[in-house]
């Protein structure tokens, strides 16, 4: 029996055939066939590829495509050209596949077998007349020794063909207890006639599809213990006394009702068997036709059909071995014929999971045919974004077309992809045109693992890091010089604040206009309520602000209470006289990772917690309610900003009485983490050093004072410090 095998034309859905063909192995004509076919999955692939990997069943060739009505061969002009949009062109659906035609497989209808009776298709008894090889003599013979043969026949239409049958030219009749072979197969579903009629003939219902999986792979068992003819064995069956082999059937279980078969041959808990219609009551299954056989004459037996696995054998062997019989079983059937043919159906079955391999509304793009990779592109994101002069303005960078003006369920109506652009003509005669490495940059995944790349550039420190002499870290500590003067380190600032979180700028004059200055190099300043530029000391309380104390700042993040908390801070310490005052940074990423991994639970609850801060003056009030931990949107497990400032909580009033002490016992933990020794650097930050730092990522801090201590800093809004660092290409 011949493979089952996929067609690749979409129309098709994949189904499988026993005759398909192969792209021809002249390179022009296989151009040829994927010119025509103009399916999306070839774009990119190679045609050795194709040819290796694709088939291209008989719907889609006409007639004269082949050698002959009764050829499985095409023509060397043949080219496939019908049904490839839809299946409405009955010459390719209407066409049998012609049998092979090799010793032991199945021969073409014999000419006059099961002539149809009066009203029965006339032209269809001609057409099977003119492809018939088997000789007239093999058909009187069929019906002068089987007469059941000729009226099953008779009785279930002409669509009737030999398996097994000696040619023409070596027949002759057999003599009384020879074993030839006779078997018919019906090319047309019709209903199973009763048991009794299997007495001499092993039926195989036609191929259907019916992906090979070991859940609907299917045995056809036909037990017969001794023919009623001696001289015709049926098919699949050995002499007496051989062991009875069965061969596998890829094609569905007849829609048969289940009964409880009282045969201690057949009778198991997953049996399905076919009672016939005029069965008297209370009479078993094969008993109307046992009584047609001669008393001397055992009655075939048969074994319904069994879903083929281990479980259902080992229980069809033992029945068997209780009657006497044997099961000669080839393991190869538990495996499937084509371990490439398994990973592609595995695979398939993934794409149609995630909705992907609809080719109705996605565009494959193969972007390494070698290694088999390729992307799925939906047809409504690149009719959105299209870039002709209708649909985007270039001078303003942005869509000049409505969101409703946008078809959901838009179709190409044609569609051409090369190796560096992808032009589409849509159905209503629109035409975009896209730069493929631009369609494959801006894919979800592509883009995900760009994000990923990035991450891992980040460098996760504690005070050892920091610290360490015998490998320094390599964070900016540029001179305020070199940044007026030259570009790179302007990139070298900006790209220490992404990676490290922070960047120092020294010899900077103390005052606030040169650290405006320094900040303004690269960044715009954002004004607050604290206005673009502040200057502040503990005998200048212009704001209602524990910083302005000189009291112990434990670590925290600055703007909790606005809806868009600052990008950056920046602080230059312009006076000091006195004792005390460090700086102290931790790093909340890092801090946030440890809680990940120490207390998962606690973790993902401070993610979901509705914290509300608030600010409060005279004339002010600001508040806002988001969680401590905010989780990045794209990448799974990674941390976009830490909200953390235990002084500027407002009165919880936002989770319900039951989880507020689960949350203190949470907030406690990141706590601990943050105030550990170990992952707090702590230094003097003098008058000439400028310090930056992200104020999503960084937490600051100040130990106690005495004295006399002004700083003076500013604000920079995160849209404008990720602004600087895309047009600098550091970050996505």
């Amino acid at each position: 029996m011949s493979k089952l095998r996929s067609c690749c034309v979409p129309c098709c859905n994949e189904e499988k055939f026993s005759l398909v063909h192969k792209f021809p192995s002249d390179n022009e004509r296989a151009e040829q066939w994927r010119r025509v076919l103009a399916i999306d999955g070839f774009v990119g692939l190679s045609i050795d590829v194709i040819r290796k990997r694709f088939f291209i069943c008989t719907r889609h060739f006409r007639d004269s495509d082949y050698k002959n009505e009764a050829s499985r061969s095409l023509n060397i002009t043949a080219v496939p050209s019908i049904n490839l949009v839809t299946l409405n062109d009955p010459e390719g659906l209407n066409r049998d596949p012609p049998p092979l035609n090799r010793p032991g497989t199945m021969l073409p209808v014999g000419q006059g077998l099961a002539e149809p009776k009066g009203g029965q298709d006339s032209g269809r008894q001609e057409q099977m007349a003119n492809t018939s090889t088997v000789s007239p003599g093999l058909t009187a013979y069929v019906e002068e020794s089987c007469p059941e043969v000729s009226q099953f026949a008779t009785t279930y239409g002409g669509d009737i063909e030999f398996i097994n049958v000696p040619s023409s030219d070596e027949f002759r009749k057999p003599s009384q207890g020879s074993a030839s072979t006779v078997s018919l197969k019906r090319a047309f579903p019709k209903p199973i006639p009763s048991p009794g009629t299997l007495n001499t003939i092993s039926l195989i219902e036609p191929r259907v599809k019916v992906p090979p999986t070991r859940a609907n792979n299917v045995l056809r068992r036909t037990i017969v213990t001794k023919p009623a003819y001696s001289n015709i064995v049926p098919l699949g069956v050995p002499p007496e006394g051989a062991p009875l082999v069965l061969r596998r059937i890829k094609g569905p279980v007849p829609m048969v009702e289940r009964k409880k078969c009282t045969s201690t041959m057949t009778q198991t808990d997953d049996t399905a068997v076919e009672e016939p219609a005029d069965k008297p009551p209370g009479q078993t299954v094969g008993e109307q036709d046992d009584k047609d056989v001669k008393a001397n004459q055992p009655a075939t037996k048969v074994l319904a059909l069994l879903e083929c696995t281990p479980e259902n054998l080992q229980r069809l062997q033992r029945k068997l071995e209780a009657e006497g019989g044997a099961l000669c079983l080839d393991e190869r059937l538990l495996r499937l014929d084509d371990d490439d043919e398994a990973e592609r159906d595995k695979a398939m079955q993934s794409n149609k999971q995630d909705g992907t391999a609809d080719p109705t509304r996605f565009l494959t793009v193969w972007t390494d045919p070698k290694e088999g990779e390729s992307i799925s592109v939906s047809y409504v994101w690149l009719r959105d974004h299209c870039q002709c002069e209708e649909c985007y303005n270039v001078a303003t960078f942005q869509r000049s077309t409505s969101i409703l003006d946008l078809p959901l369920d838009i179709q190409p109506a044609l569609c051409n992809v090369t190796d560096s652009k992808i032009e589409i003509v849509w159905q209503d005669g629109h035409l975009s045109s896209y730069q493929l490495r631009q369609v494959v940059d801006n894919h979800v995944d592509n883009y995900r693992k760009r994000l990923e790349e990035r991450r891992a550039q980040l460098v996760l420190w504690d005070r050892a890091l920091i610290a360490a002499a015998d490998h320094p870290p390599s964070y900016a500590r540029v001179t305020l010089n070199d940044l007026l003067c030259e570009d790179s380190v302007m990139r070298q600032v900006v790209g220490s604040l992404i990676t490290y979180g922070f960047a120092f700028i020294t010899k900077v004059p103390p005052n606030q206009q040169s650290t405006e200055m320094a900040v303004k190099r690269i960044f715009p300043v954002q004004r607050t309520l604290f206005g673009d530029m502040w200057t502040f000391s503990e005998s200048k309380m212009d704001h209602s602000d524990t910083a302005y104390t000189n009291g112990f700042l434990g670590p925290h993040t600055d703007n909790t209470y606005f809806s868009d908390a600052a990008g950056l801070q920046v602080l230059h310490c312009i006076q000091f006289n006195g004792r005390g005052g460090e700086t102290l940074l931790v790093d909340g990423y890092a801090a946030a990772e440890r809680l990940r991994e120490s207390n998962p639970a606690a973790y993902d609850r401070l993610c979901e917690y509705p914290l509300e801060a608030e600010y409060i003056e005279e004339d002010k009030h600001h508040r806002y309610v988001a969680p401590v931990i905010k989780r990045h949107r794209v990448l799974t497990g990674a941390v976009e900003q830490i909200r953390f400032n235990p002084y500027d909580r407002a009165p919880m009033r936002t989770l319900a009485a039951a989880e507020v002490p689960q949350f203190y016992a949470d907030y406690r933990k990141l706590a601990e983490e943050l105030y550990r020794e170990e992952v707090q650097w702590k230094f003097q930050l003098t008058p000439g050093t400028v310090l930056i730092f992200d104020n999503w990522r960084v937490l600051h801090g100040r130990m106690a004072y005495s004295g006399k201590r002004v700083m003076t800093g500013c604000y920079v809004a995160r849209t404008e410090y990720q602004s600087v660092a895309r047009t600098m290409g550091l970050i996505e």
